[in-house]
């Protein structure tokens, strides 16, 4: 009877974890995925909400980024299941600052804790969990996503591979 348990127990981690790049791709191409352009703007009334975006300040009533150019934040709710509740992407669109990309993205927890930053044009919710949490794909330049998971014992997403999306 033990053995019906790991049997199930397998074949359920066999779903939820894709194995290799090909079911990833599959994945991020069924996801939808969130630009800059999805999300609204943060106003400066707000700015207590992104206290934690390291790359973004407030000078004289203004967003400004690394750069110290003015922007304007826009952040988007993200789905990442009960586990991980209350999650958001922050984008700071700055081209020249930013490069290839446009853009910095910062993925907030539900306390305002940075749980993924880099610099990216999108942010994709997979289907597939790591410890209850989906997997994020994050898209810097075309055709390239990074794929990440969750670790639940240290709070933060960790890099799982680069897949490439073919036309």
């Amino acid at each position: 009877m033990k053995w019906l348990g790991l049997l199930a127990g397998a074949l359920v981690m066999s779903i939820a974890v894709p194995a290799h790049a090909e079911d990833y791709v599959r994945l991020v191409r069924n996801a939808k995925v969130l630009t800059f352009k999805d999300a609204k703007p943060v106003p400066v009334s707000s700015s207590e909400k992104l206290r934690s975006v390291a790359n973004l300040e407030v000078q004289d009533g203004k967003y400004v980024d690394d750069c110290n150019h003015p922007v304007t934040p826009r952040s988007i709710a993200l789905d990442l299941g009960k586990a991980l509740p209350d999650v958001r992407a922050v984008f700071v669109q700055d081209s020249v600052c930013y490069g290839a990309g446009e853009s910095s993205l910062t993925v907030l927890d539900g306390n305002d804790r940075v749980i993924w930053q880099d610099n990216a044009t999108s942010v994709a919710v997979l289907t597939s969990t790591h410890d209850k949490v989906s997997d994020l794909a994050f898209q810097e330049t075309v055709p390239t996503f990074s794929v990440w998971r969750w670790n639940a014992g240290n709070r933060v997403y960790e890099m799982l591979e680069t897949v490439e999306l073919p036309d």
